[in-house]
């Protein structure tokens, strides 16, 4: 059901659209036509031939032509997760105008990042740089040139858009595919067509069936107004010709105008009107004469000033922030000299200091006296300048007024023949809109509300099916071949021998994963099989116990060392015995050599306390090797040195933890098993096999396994199997760290 739910929602949507459209005049039989009233002979030869405007409504070339008016070359897509979607009139961004750098046989695409509603960044393949540009005006880039806007009727959501520009032909010819013309009822006598299509996008299905009768209406009109539309191009080019004039002339009467200074629609108004120009312009020149002669005082009076005795007055030049600026720090300066001067020395550093402040910023005043009044001569001279050119101008008004009229005469003489071509122009017009396509719009395309394609209820239905009949047959195929430990649950389902611990798997490459002070969820897992040995052995002062698997590689000398480690930590003294004298290996998790050890023991060639050695990584934990590999391990476990070694040990440390060969292979944990209070049998994840299980299943029934539980080693992080019926180890973050 989820295949079929994901099918649906990610497969693209096809919906389907028609239109209906009546072809008057047609047929192939003759007869008389609502035309043919009209005409001199009352009768014609026949209509128009249905098959012929089926292949014209079918062809490229009109379907061209409705792409290009719908600008359907151009799709928009909205980047998502799953599938990208397309847009079509909800589109936030218009590409309004694109040149191709270059020939492009198969279009372009692009990708926008929209961030606000003023800008955008563009690129034009993954992982390129992309560059930021601003709606509404032309860019270059390396494909070449475009503009985009943003649509005004759109929200824009930011995100990450597509462009894609495709060849308006191939458009075309995928449209016209997909596009179908087919008559609705008799072959022979009916005339009315049926046009449909199918798209992803409903809205844009129906806007091409309509476009298409569109265009197709149009073309029929511009057969028929040939004549028409030659008259309105010489109309036309006649009107362009005459506005090129019209600007000319009017064009010069405005530089006339604006040569000789005439503003009004005659020279005589413009006398008095140059009168008033030049009473202002004197007005604006004394204004500048008076900030003259006040920066002129203002001069004089600092140049007075030679001793910085007086304050400078600011309401002179209020108008200049600059120099008003200068006139306050002089005068707050000149008052702060004062009050020094008044309990100071001259020869007070402060003073002096104050004195060349006040000479520094008087110099100052004084030559942004002299730039200001400098600036006020640029103004006052061009004042001047168009006073001189104005009273020169007063003489020429008559002559220039003759002129003026001739010009006027020549624009009313363009603008009557321009009236008079627009007027024909508009009665050609008219005629030509007076022609009416010989078809009818029975029913205009409407917009599909559900997909045709795909069909949901078949899609669940079938999904349904198979996904009842799918997961039989693979439960059934993997179940039977399927060979190896999985989950607890199938341990469960083979055997009835208790789990006593599960131990995760390690992500370290080191052999000893429980330390003094550690956290991890691992060495949390060895403390609690720790926790459950001491339960089965509540009344018991000393443990012996036993460590064993299957078969070889199940790590079970890597939870005996740890768990030593883990019992040594809770303050208790363990020993460890290497007892795998056939294939020894716990010397290699131990970091020595494998000297001396069990078998020199037993062998009568060594006492305990040269076999016997302290681990280095904590107090309470000793350890004896294997030692030599000995030709008849089982012979020397059953000898008497095995009960006195088991005996001395006992009455020195608290747990014995025995490492020993695979119970599945040889029997040397079977014959040690009188020693021991439990026998920790380890399981690997996905390495043991469901048969090894069914042995240790018949061995724990007949009683051979005292105080046997089971260890899921290996066991990796999920929710099935790290911890406890399905919930995570730790019940949650900061019981334990996780490991590095």
């Amino acid at each position: 059901m989820y295949a079929g739910h994901h099918y649906v929602t990610t497969v693209t949507p096809q919906y389907a659209t028609s239109g209906i459209l009546l072809i008057k005049d047609a047929g192939t039989s003759g007869g008389i036509s609502e035309g043919s009233i009209l005409l001199q002979e009352g009768l014609t030869g026949g209509g128009k031939s249905m098959d012929n405007e089926i292949q014209i409504l079918k062809s490229l070339t009109l379907m061209e032509r409705v792409v290009d008016r719908l600008g359907a070359n151009i799709n928009y897509y909205r980047s998502g997760e799953e599938r990208d979607t397309e847009l079509y009139r909800d589109a936030p961004v218009v590409l309004d105008t694109f040149a191709f750098a270059g020939e492009r046989p198969f279009g372009l695409s692009f990708f926008l990042e929209l961030r606000d509603t003023a800008t955008f960044a563009i690129k034009f393949a993954e992982g390129q740089q992309a560059k930021t540009q601003r709606f509404g005006e032309i860019f270059a880039t390396e494909a070449g040139v475009f503009q985009l806007s943003r649509r005004p009727d759109t929200d824009l959501l930011p995100g990450t858009y597509r462009v894609n520009i495709r060849p308006l032909d191939l458009v075309a010819y995928s449209y016209k595919n997909r596009f179908t013309v087919r008559r609705i009822g008799s072959q022979i006598a009916s005339s009315v067509l049926d046009l449909s299509m199918t798209d992803p996008i409903p809205q844009r299905a129906a806007d091409v069936i309509n476009t298409v009768i569109q265009v197709y209406n149009e073309e029929e009109i511009e057969d028929k107004n040939r004549v028409l539309l030659n008259t309105l191009d010489f109309i036309d080019e006649r009107v362009g010709k005459l506005t090129e004039e019209l600007d000319a002339v009017e064009g010069g009467i405005q530089n006339f105008k604006a040569r000789n200074e005439i503003i009004t629609s005659d020279a005589a108004s413009s006398r008095d009107f140059v009168m008033n120009e030049i009473r202002a312009s004197l007005q604006n020149l004394s204004e500048y004469e008076v900030r003259k002669e006040l920066l002129t005082s203002l001069e004089n009076l600092v140049r007075s000033n030679a001793g910085n005795k007086d304050l400078i007055p600011a309401n002179l030049i209020a108008d200049n922030p600059v120099l008003s600026g200068l006139v306050t720090q002089y005068n707050e300066s000149l008052l702060e000299r004062d009050r020094l001067a008044k309990a100071a020395s001259p020869q007070n550093p402060t003073l002096i200091i104050l004195e060349e402040r006040l000479t520094d910023i008087r110099a100052l005043i004084l030559e942004t006296i002299r730039n200001l009044r400098s600036d006020l001569n640029i103004p006052m001279r061009k004042i001047q300048t168009k006073i001189d050119n104005l009273q020169r101008n007063m003489s020429n008004v008559p002559s220039m007024e003759k002129a003026l009229l001739e010009q006027i005469r020549l624009q009313t003489v363009k603008e009557n023949l321009f009236l008079y071509l627009l007027q024909k122009r508009e009665e050609t017009a008219l005629s030509e809109a007076v022609t009416a396509p010989n078809t009818r719009v029975v029913d205009r395309a409407r917009v599909p509300k559900f997909p045709v394609f795909p069909k949901k209820r078949m899609v669940y239905l079938a999904c349904a099916a198979l996904g009842l009949i799918i997961p039989l047959l693979l439960v059934t195929v993997l179940g039977f071949f399927e060979n190896k430990i999985q989950s607890e649950d199938m341990i469960t389902e083979l055997t009835n021998i208790p789990i006593l611990g599960r131990i995760a798997l390690s992500k370290k490459k080191e052999d000893i994963v429980v330390k003094q002070g550690s956290r991890s969820a691992i060495a949390e897992m060895f403390r609690l099989l720790r926790t459950n040995l001491n339960y089965l052995n509540v009344d018991k002062k000393r443990q012996i116990v036993l460590i064993t698997s299957s078969v070889s590689g199940e790590g079970k000398s890597f939870v005996g060392l740890n768990l030593a480690m883990t019992v040594a930590l809770s303050d208790k003294k363990v020993i460890l015995l290497g007892m795998d004298l056939r294939k020894p290996k716990m010397h290699q998790y131990l970091g020595v050599e494998n000297g001396r050890g069990l078998s020199d023991y037993l062998v009568q060639q060594a006492e305990l306390e040269d076999v016997v050695q302290e681990f280095s990584g904590s107090k309470n934990l000793s350890y004896i090797t294997s030692g030599p590999i000995p030709p008849n391990p089982a012979e020397l476990i059953l000898s008497n040195r095995m009960d006195e070694l088991i005996e001395k040990l006992s009455t020195q440390y608290d747990y014995i933890i025995i490492d020993t060969p695979p119970i599945g292979l040889v029997s040397d944990a079977l014959l040690l098993r009188k020693y021991v209070s439990n026998m920790l049998i380890v399981v690997r994840q996905k390495y043991t096999k469901k048969n090894m299980v069914r042995d240790l299943q018949m061995l724990y029934a007949n009683d051979e396994l005292k105080g046997a539980g089971l260890v899921f080693n290996a066991v990796k992080q999920g929710r099935s199997y790290y911890g406890y019926g399905g919930y995570n180890y730790g019940y949650g973050q900061g019981y334990y760290t996780s490991e590095e």
